[in-house]
């Protein structure tokens, strides 16, 4: 068959595969975000059942033309929602070469051999740099991680370890009363997976948020709320870097309160965007403390400009994964069976060998700089928001998130009407959407810090960028590109 790829048709696969490489490198250099909307009325034409297929060289023209143009460049340097750009040259390398090898890690002697050895290289490395002790790997259960496709996933296991903590061989026995499962957020600002996890394990909908102050707990609420519920908290989950402002929770001071009071509550570090401070000398302190917590979830894919999805859970002790072991004689009772240790996942891909490419080819030292740039950038767009007459600045910068409001006039004096606000940040949004040429993000935000009027819900716009290519010149024009759009509202 001329589809499928044998030694009869290798001039024919190199031309597709070279196109679509083409297609693919054209579509990064992109100089907008978005060249065109695409109306859901126009779905039905792409619901279409493929009775007769199509020529490959023929399809991509077509993709190219009837599908690109409507996709959302991450890599280009306007899009400003989130930082997750995928445009290391390594990093796509490893993506598609790893779907090129077809590799599975479900089992390693026969199915991933090299392939286990080298994810397990890869744990280690995030393991070190966020300061957790390394032993001898002898086995699955002394690794100390799993890679999991997205932070969502890892958070989902990390409460599944956190459940099995608290009450041994709950996967056995199953959960008897969901209200003793509590687990505590930062009011506002936690993120949906822990909450959507707990309901997906059976613990039930009992999350208690602790009030913040500027956006990271308020210790004193944390303990009440801990001493209150003694022998019933089975998690507290601290962020660093919660997915809206980014602000850095106070790690020890977390810590030394909740094990002081109950040494078997798991502390989990939803550090998806944060552990990216440990590559750099410089801004690791930010992140002090990391190391005291049970486990750590990781998102690469979020900070390391490597695309989607990967993720990394990582957990003080390894031996803990013993916890939520399954067993099964699909899966080969091997030592370096990953299909032991890792729930929700079946036959596992090599999506760590992103990672591995994007490490190996730029070095720690060089990322450490790359990610200092990043949060370098922050603050100076930070500072130009501060510095200009018609925005406001809603929260401290700790890594890269800038977030912020059109104001039309900033006053001191003056009593912002909020509905007002809230409306005009919106349509502002809803036009860079439209337009496609700049991106940020929007959501809603408690005014923790009491710029515009405290403790009111918010919907401002943010800035998170993790694009190496952004400049100052991009950020100054991003405003003046919001302001004509003022005009014309």
């Amino acid at each position: 068959m001329k589809e499928i790829l044998n030694i009869n048709n290798e001039k024919y696969a190199r031309e597709c595969l070279n196109e679509a490489l083409e297609i693919g490198v054209n579509f990064k250099l992109n100089a907008d975000f978005k060249a065109k909307k695409f109306e859901k009325n126009n779905m039905e034409k792409l619901l279409k059942t493929p009775t007769k297929g199509v020529e490959l060289k023929k399809l991509l023209k077509s993709f190219e033309n009837d599908i690109i143009p409507y996709c959302s460049n991450f890599g280009n340097e306007k899009f400003m929602g989130f930082p997750d750009s995928g445009n290391s040259i390594a990093g796509i390398s490893g993506a598609i070469l790893s779907d090129f090898l077809q590799q599975n890690l479900i089992n390693s002697s026969f199915c991933a051999p090299i392939a286990t050895y080298m994810e397990i290289a890869v744990i280690k490395w995030f393991r070190e740099l966020l300061g957790y002790k390394i032993k001898d790997i002898k086995n699955i259960w002394d690794v100390g991680g799993i890679i999991t496709y997205g932070g969502t996933g890892s958070n989902s296991v990390a409460m599944m370890l956190a459940r099995e903590n608290f009450k041994k061989n709950t996967m056995i026995n199953g959960i008897h009363n969901p209200s003793d499962y509590k687990v505590i957020l930062p009011k506002g600002i936690g993120h949906y997976s822990i909450k959507s996890s707990l309901m997906w394990l059976g613990c039930g909908d009992n999350v208690i948020e602790v009030p913040t102050e500027n956006f990271r707990y308020n210790l004193q609420e944390l303990k009440k709320t801990i001493e209150k519920n003694k022998g019933k908290i089975m998690a507290v989950v601290c962020y660093v870097g919660d997915s809206r402002t980014m602000t850095i929770e106070n790690l020890k001071g977390v810590y030394d309160i909740v094990k002081n009071i109950d040494s078997n509550i798991w502390l989990h570090a939803d550090a998806c965007h944060g552990f990216s401070l440990a590559f750099s000398e410089k801004l690791k302190n930010r992140i002090e403390g990391i190391n005291l917590f049970d486990s750590i979830s990781t998102d690469p894919h979020k900070v390391l400009t490597i695309p989607y999805c990967v993720s990394a859970l990582l957990i003080k002790n390894p031996e803990k994964f013993k916890l939520i072991t399954s067993t099964s004689d699909l899966i080969m009772q091997e030592d370096f069976a990953w299909g032991q240790i890792t729930p929700f996942i079946g036959s596992k891909s090599w999506v760590s060998l992103k990672i591995w490419f994007m490490m190996q080819n730029i070095g720690i030292e060089k990322i450490g700089k790359m990610i200092e740039k990043r949060c370098s950038m922050a603050e100076k767009f930070a500072k130009i928001v501060n510095d200009s007459p018609d925005f406001v600045l809603l929260n401290d910068v700790n890594i890269n998130s800038v977030v912020f409001m059109y104001v039309g006039e900033k006053n001191k004096k003056f009593k912002y009407n909020v509905e007002n606000l809230n409306k005009l940040n919106s349509k502002i949004h809803e036009k860079l959407l439209d337009d496609g040429k700049y991106h940020l993000h929007k959501f809603t935000l408690s005014d923790d810090k009491g710029i515009i009027k405290k403790g009111e819900t918010l919907t401002p716009l943010r800035y998170m960028s993790g694009n190496p290519n952004i400049s100052v010149k991009t950020l100054n024009d991003l405003l003046n590109y919001i302001r004509n759009i003022i005009k014309d509202l």
